[in-house]
């Protein structure tokens, strides 16, 4: 993550698998069991894409039924939890019921190494939580070195959240995830130009002198007198001309 508004995060995606997690009842990336009394608050979330390349943007969608207060965890490959909203540029984490997306203000998402799979965890509340710093300084803070500790933490607080009266506090809270793929860019290789390509910039280069091809590469200066092959020579017009040289005999 950078200091410039630039989100950088790594995103690795198989698959849109939130929803699908929760129907099969697989544990959580961070480890948190799903609320047994959710009431009528749902959530879900999922990306514009399911495979990033490093550089690319990301856009992260997700869903609540009702109002309540988002934090949304990334899990890097490599198993470091960052929070990624609230941040230091969208602070303000109580939601409308309906369809979010982040990046939701003057900042991108774009995806960085390490490649891997990388997973979201969005969590829930119809209270507020002790999970959002209270100032930022670093725009996407780091909670944990692994999701064990960092979904330990986060599990004391919503553990503290009762769906029935006495309160307080009073609420309930719901979570889901998904996860993607990040790959590499790939490497730009120039492709091999073979003679009678242009030859290569020329500092110092005057009116007659010549780049000619011999024995596999590039010479500036006078071809050999007895020599056939194709030449590109500078002209008095500061262009580079083509010329092909026939040599039939001793001579």
């Amino acid at each position: 993550m950078t200091m410039r508004k630039v989100l950088a995060v790594a995103l690795i995606v198989i698959g849109l698998i939130g929803a699908a997690a929760l129907a099969n009842g697989a544990p959580s990336p961070l480890g948190i069991t799903p609320s047994p009394n959710p009431g009528s608050l749902s959530v879900n979330i999922w990306t514009d894409k399911p495979t990033y390349t490093v550089g690319e943007n990301a856009v992260i969608y997700f869903t609540v039924s009702q109002q309540a207060f988002v934090y949304i965890y990334d899990i890097q490959p490599d198993g470091i939890v960052r929070l990624i909203f609230p941040n230091a540029y969208s602070q303000r984490n109580y939601v409308s019921p309906g369809t979010h997306s982040l990046p939701d203000g003057n900042y991108r998402m774009r995806v960085s190494p390490p490649t891997g799979v990388e997973q979201l965890q969005i969590i829930a509340s119809t209270v507020p939580l002790n999970l959002a710093p209270t100032s930022y300084s670093e725009p996407f803070p780091q909670i944990g070195p692994d999701p064990r500790s960092a979904g330990a933490d986060i599990q004391a607080q919503i553990m503290g959240i009762n769906p029935n009266p006495p309160c307080p506090p009073c609420g309930t809270w719901a979570t889901a995830w998904t996860s993607f793929t990040i790959v590499p860019a790939p490497s730009y290789q120039p492709g091999y130009c073979p003679p009678p390509c242009p030859p290569p910039p020329c500092f110092g280069c005057v009116p007659g002198g010549a780049w000619y091809w011999y024995n596999g590469q590039w010479y500036y200066g006078n071809p050999p007198s007895n020599g056939s092959g194709w030449y590109w020579y500078l002209g008095p017009d500061g262009k580079w001309h083509f010329t092909i040289r026939i040599h039939i005999g001793n001579n």
